[in-house]
């Protein structure tokens, strides 16, 4: 019996570890994600290009992203973690070699795609990883610390990258993030892989596989709604918060931080929200219940006229709420998660993320169509993010719980 308690302590150990290199690359490929828009004005000049030019050679990570995000799934399901996983990161750490060597657009924009291919794999395996290593009610919760540490870790990268750049080039930073790289990559060779326990089902082709994830209703629904939710929630946080800070003559720094607090309130919901849907049985219902609240701040945090006032703590607290409630809809990824089999749970999340990611994207354009009034374009066109926040509720209506009594 003692044998057995230690093996078993030890388990948990190792698959704790599995999770936190998991975690690592994400909060990696994260920060270079977003990392461009630290780095973008010191490229700009060392290169001597473009606004637009640079912008382009920096939407090569996003390609290179969206390509590969489907596919990378495919090979989470058909291989062992340990080699897809090592893979994605040895990517990203050689794209960051290259860009630290890059003297000119070209070499820039081909890292860049190397990067966001890499980068592809890392939210989607630590998903994976999540689901071989741990049980289904411990899903929700650790994916949800993962995105927690994933924002919490970006503040703090973002500051420290801003704070070297005064002291080095942004080569120079980027050969120490390889360097990062590489060493995670070695972790990653040694420590992380499924579970010999784990059973794969028969081998299909990446048609195949999603082919059958996109026959299946209740997928289409939560990748749905998951994008018309959750994406809305980032479209929010990373961009159009800047516009409301600027057409209400927020200090600048003042706006990072009210910003931040809704990502600060994204982190803490998440794995708050999957403790609580295993308390009630019920993912549906807490989504539910937090989209409706996270919609009433969020229209509080748009259109209150708060901003004439010289304290902004009632803003900051709303904007974490915001975020924070929001954060609900990350539950959409568990759901998933527990519609699919082990033969397509890689391809269905890496089906929904992208459906989260593409809206995400096409949200920093679309509103646009329905300006009416350019001197009042403010009110004219952020009532599409409160619209879409009701499109995922009605959905919601249509989508089974998929909570189960029998789950470990």
């Amino acid at each position: 019996m003692i044998v057995i308690r230690k093996v078993s302590q030890m388990q948990k150990i190792y698959r704790s570890l599995v999770w936190f290199i998991a975690t690592l690359f994400v909060v990696y490929s994260f920060g270079l994600n977003t990392a461009s828009a630290v780095f973008s004005e010191a490229i700009k000049s060392s290169l001597h290009a473009s606004d637009v030019a640079v912008s382009i050679a920096m939407g090569a990570f996003i390609l290179g992203f969206a390509c590969m995000q489907i596919p990378a799934g495919y090979l989470l399901d058909k291989f062992n973690a340990r080699y897809v996983v090592s893979s994605g990161v040895f990517l990203l750490a050689v794209g960051n070699i290259f860009i630290s060597f890059s003297n000119n657009l070209v070499i820039y924009a081909l890292s860049n795609f190397i990067q966001g291919v890499g980068a592809s794999f890392a939210f989607i395996a630590s998903a994976i990883l999540i689901s071989q290593w741990f049980g289904e009610k411990l899903f929700p919760i650790l994916f949800g610390l993962t995105q927690t540490l994933t924002c919490i870790s970006a503040g703090i990268i973002h500051y420290y990258f801003t704070l070297a750049l005064t002291t080095h080039t942004w080569n120079d930073i980027y050969h120490v993030l390889g360097v990062f790289g590489f060493s995670l990559f070695i972790l990653t060779i040694i420590f992380v892989q499924s579970p010999s326990s784990y059973k794969r089902e028969k081998n299909i082709s990446l048609i195949e596989s999603l082919s059958m994830t996109l026959k299946n209703k209740q997928i289409w629904l939560c990748s749905i709604a998951a994008a018309t939710s959750f994406g809305v929630l980032l479209a929010y946080a990373g961009f159009w918060y800047i516009r409301i800070q600027s057409f209400y003559s927020v200090e600048s720094m003042e706006s990072v931080i009210i910003s931040g607090m809704i990502f600060a309130g994204i982190g803490i919901g998440t794995p708050l929200f999957g403790w609580y849907s295993n308390i009630f049985k019920s993912r549906r219902v807490i989504i539910h219940v937090t989209l409706c609240i996270g919609s009433m701040f969020l229209l509080l945090d748009i259109y209150m006229p708060h901003f004439n006032i010289e304290n902004l703590i009632l803003i900051k607290a709303i904007s974490f709420l915001t975020g924070f409630f929001l954060s609900g809809a990350m539950l959409f990824y568990t759901m998933v998660s527990e519609i699919a089999t082990n033969k397509t749970r890689g391809v269905a999340i890496s089906f929904l993320n992208t459906s989260v990611f593409l809206f995400n994207t096409l949200m920093l354009f679309i509103p646009y169509l329905f300006i009416t009034d350019k001197s009042k374009d403010f009110f004219t066109y952020l009532w599409i993010l409160p619209f879409f926040l009701m499109v995922s509720l009605l959905l919601l209506y249509f989508i089974k719980d998929t909570y189960s009594s029998n789950i470990e």
